[in-house]
């Protein structure tokens, strides 16, 4: 795919809130990444509508997937694999639709809040994203 100077993408939807929208399971704190583990199907299958509505950049369904927010729900020592999962399930449909797509990750907040004063110090976030 050429990305000139002169070049407009288009980048795909919201993920969870689509998973939502479709009726797959996805409560706090996971979110998301819960359908890694529920729904992977769900999960190409958004990439996959969102490739041939358009889409030249799909986001991994990576959100939920760092260490911190998996260790909620006591799986944080899950976090590569379930992200190298939503790598995968985004590649797979990539491949089945549009191979020139390109693929980007998502990365959510350390907290559940965004509100900045809660926000992990600098170091912790860049250790911890820094793992993505």
């Amino acid at each position: 795919m050429d990305i000139g100077e002169e070049s407009i993408l288009l980048l795909d939807g919201a993920t969870g809130t689509e998973l939502d929208r479709r009726g797959v399971n996805v409560p706090l704190p996971l979110w998301s990444a819960r359908a890694l583990l529920d729904d992977p199907d769900a999960v190409e299958q958004i990439h996959v509508d969102y490739l041939n509505a358009g889409a030249d950049i799909i986001t991994t369904d990576t959100f939920r997937t760092h260490q911190r927010s998996l260790a909620k729900e006591g799986m944080g020592e899950r976090a590569d694999e379930l992200t190298k999962r939503a790598v995968d399930i985004a590649r797979s449909a990539r491949d089945k639709v549009n191979p020139e797509a390109l693929i980007y990750g998502s990365i959510a907040p350390l907290e559940d809040c965004y509100h900045p004063e809660f926000a992990p110090s600098l170091e912790e976030c860049r250790t911890e994203h820094g793992q993505m």
